[in-house]
């Protein structure tokens, strides 16, 4: 489901707090995966060969993959929620998070666009104020 779908469906401040939980459980298990590391490492022994030394190995290369992607994914949704939250207070009234998406689309689309502007890295949303009703595109 893309990001103007969900808003629309559980709201702005819903969504936002989603995303951190989220990206906050991946540095969770980024975490816990340096730690599995680094025990695995301090366990580890070539001195002895079989099995015990290759499923550590195994396991310190599962955790080491594991961790890198959990950190891009920290980074990735961390950085989204960042940007969709910077621009989610009314510029005319400073209400937040208190909006309705009414179009949505990819950096190339859309009459919404100034021309001039430089490519955005996710899909903007054309959002108006419940309150004063002034609407604005999101992220800028």
């Amino acid at each position: 489901m893309d990001i103007a779908s969900r808003i629309r469906r559980m709201g702005f401040r819903k969504w936002y707090e989603r995303q951190l939980i989220d990206s906050h459980l991946s540095f969770t298990t980024c975490f816990l995966c340096g730690i599995v590391v680094a025990s695995c490492l301090e366990a580890l022994s070539f001195a002895e060969f079989g099995w015990k030394p290759a499923s550590l190995l195994a396991l310190v290369f599962g955790a080491i993959a594991l961790g890198w992607y959990s950190w891009r994914r920290y980074i990735t949704v961390l950085e989204r929620a960042e940007v969709y939250g910077s621009r989610s207070t009314c510029p005319a009234c400073r209400t937040y998070a208190r909006f309705d998406v009414l179009a949505s689309g990819h950096a190339s689309e859309g009459p919404y666009l100034d021309p001039e502007a430089k490519p955005l890295p996710y899909p903007w949303l054309r959002v108006r104020c419940r309150q004063c009703g002034t609407a604005w595109r999101m992220p800028e």
